[in-house]
């Protein structure tokens, strides 16, 4: 009996981890941002992923409205930021 294999036409982890929004990437983790549905509405979620991470982290949850992407984006951007400033912290290049 063959097996059926149907293709996911999105590009590497993003696939894997069913990302709609990619933030940026910093020290070997990703951050980014997915829709759930859920059942009083739909979220989104940022998430932390690394290829050692079988499934991404959430590190917040908003409801998938109008204000709730504006809020996304900005906690999105602000991990990414958090990340760097950690990142360079230990390089040693802040």
């Amino acid at each position: 009996m063959a097996d059926v294999i149907n293709g996911d036409f999105r590009n590497g982890r993003e696939a894997l981890a069913g990302l709609d929004h990619v933030f940026g990437d910093v020290a070997g983790l990703r951050v980014g941002l997915r829709r759930i549905e859920a059942p009083h509405g739909d979220e989104l979620q940022v998430t932390v992923s690394a290829d050692a991470l079988s499934v991404p982290r959430q590190v917040a949850v908003v409801l998938a409205n109008p204000a709730g992407e504006d809020e996304a984006d900005r906690i999105g951007k602000a991990v990414l930021e958090a990340l760097h400033l950690a990142e360079s912290l230990r390089r040693g290049t802040v």
